[in-house]
């Protein structure tokens, strides 16, 4: 039993590879058409992208694994049925339940695989892509100069007459003068001519720098624009002081325009959402929160003791004719309706504290909700190897197909379901409609239930799919319609 064993073991092997490196890579692409714009055409280094995918390759991963095993087993016993080797095993008294070992192992092996990696991996990549990834989002594009266009970068303005690409003569003269930037940009920059920069740093004053030419590079060391101008004017001028008014001449000057959010800079953050915390931090946040609801709760008790009593008291005795009939004559009425008036504002005041409280215990609430959620889901997800063993050994076996595209096309019926059931029970157990447990492993017993029916379907040698009939129902059509074209 142990050669059978093994020799079904490794037939899931080869399947489990080639179908992992398809559902990767199709998740991939998608990753690649939701996110290029993002992405490409900021002037990104290469290694930042490929940083960036490989980080969210983690969570791409976690999705990928259940399916493939579900199809490497799909392909294993398709296969091993299409040869007519289930046939022979059985006819040697190994019945399916036997049969359903290996694959049980290997499903074992891949659900705790998943669980260290959904707790322990899984979090830490995915908070370093999210910073990456914001770190992308407030990069700004390369700029692109164009000619007699005011370019804002506050509290600096510049504008362009022309550009053209400076002569080698041109270039030659200004290379020995120009800054360090200029040798480290890897290309030679244009010549801009007909430069004017506004500059209204100091709201004192309004200085305005004019050039017959110059050059312009991004500096990643000084984070700005370093302009390098050429026979150019500096005019400064108070508003308040006309007669302040500068003017000076240069030869050569150099101007530096802050400009942050051009280089890729990446903030690091402890703050991390649900998706980025391991199982360990996530209950720590829901105790914290259980804790602010305990509180809470005291707290809206002491309240109610303290100000609901005596003002419902209050306010009967004065709606209360007798009684007010009965005060003595030298408190007048108004005095009494003026009482009336505060104690109702305070009770509103009150009802509004209370609505505010309520408020607060659902908000901790949904927190619990959303890390138990986040929680179950890390657990779940990976037992979906096992479940998915039990459905497809059955499958694979009546399916009596071992080629790629039956298996392909069972095991992305069964994942779509599947997280179709996942996705619907997250919706509902954040609205607090059902508990986060059953919200996150429905989806988990009703495959399991499902793969109980299938296997004792395939113990009574039950076909799931009628190939032949299926065969014959194509060839009686593929008949008539060559009739009717002879016809």
């Amino acid at each position: 039993m142990k050669i059978i064993y093994r020799y079904i073991f490794k037939e899931h092997i080869g399947p489990f590879f080639f179908g992992l490196s398809v559902i990767m890579f199709i998740f991939l692409m998608q990753f690649f058409v939701k996110y290029v714009g993002q992405i490409f055409g900021k002037g990104i280094p290469l290694w930042h992208i490929i940083q960036l995918i490989a980080l969210n390759l983690a969570w791409m991963l976690a999705l990928a694994v259940p399916m493939a095993t579900l199809l490497s087993v799909l392909m294993a016993f398709g296969r091993l049925s299409s040869d007519n080797e289930i046939t022979v095993l059985k006819s040697a008294g190994i019945n399916i339940l036997k049969l359903i070992r290996p694959s049980l192992v290997f499903g074992l092996i891949m659900t705790l695989s998943m669980l260290y990696f959904n707790d322990r991996i899984l979090p830490d990549a995915n908070h370093l892509a999210s910073q990456k990834m914001r770190a992308i989002r407030e990069k700004k594009p390369t700029l692109a100069l164009n000619e007699n266009i005011f370019y804002p970068f506050p509290p600096y303005n510049f504008v362009v007459s022309h550009i053209k690409k400076p002569t080698l003569e041109e270039w030659t003269n200004a290379g020995g003068i120009l800054g360090p930037e200029y040798t480290q940009q890897g290309t030679q920059p244009d010549r801009l001519e007909g430069i004017t920069i506004f500059d209204r740093s100091d709201p004192e004053k309004t200085v305005t720098i004019t050039a017959d030419h110059g050059y312009m590079v991004y500096s990643p060391r000084r984070k700005g624009l370093v302009f390098t101008l050429f026979n150019g004017e500096y005019h400064s001028l108070e508003p308040n002081k006309p007669e302040a008014y500068q003017r000076s001449e240069f030869e050569r000057n150099v101007v530096v325009i802050p400009a942050k959010g051009f280089e890729l800079e990446e903030n690091r953050s402890d703050y991390r959402s649900d998706r980025e915390m391991n199982i360990a931090m996530m209950e720590t946040r829901v105790e914290e929160a259980r804790a602010k609801i305990t509180t809470q709760q005291a707290k809206i008790v002491k309240d109610i003791q303290k100000q609901w009593q005596p003002l419902t008291e209050f306010i009967r005795s004065v709606q209360d004719r007798t009684i007010t009939d009965s005060l003595d004559e030298t408190v007048s009425k108004a005095a009494w309706m003026t009482a009336r008036q505060k104690v109702i504002r305070q009770m509103d005041r009150f009802i509004q504290k209370m609505h505010s409280n309520h408020l607060f215990l659902e908000n901790q609430q949904r927190i619990i909700n959303k890390y138990e959620v986040e929680i179950q889901k890390k657990l779940s997800i990976p037992f979906a190897s096992i479940v998915f063993v039990i459905v497809g050994v059955p499958l694979g076996i009546m399916a009596r197909k071992g080629s790629m595209g039956v298996a392909f096309s069972l095991s992305l019926g069964f994942f779509v379901l599947y997280w179709a059931s996942l996705i619907g029970g997250e919706k509902l157990a954040d609205r607090q409609l059902v508990s986060p447990v059953w919200a996150m492993w429905f989806a988990n017993i009703l495959t399991f239930l499902f793969g109980i029916f299938m296997v004792w379907r395939a113990m009574r040698e039950a076909s799931f799919i009628p190939w032949d009939r299926l065969r014959g129902i194509f060839r009686r059509k593929s008949g008539t319609a060559e009739e009717r074209t002879r016809a």
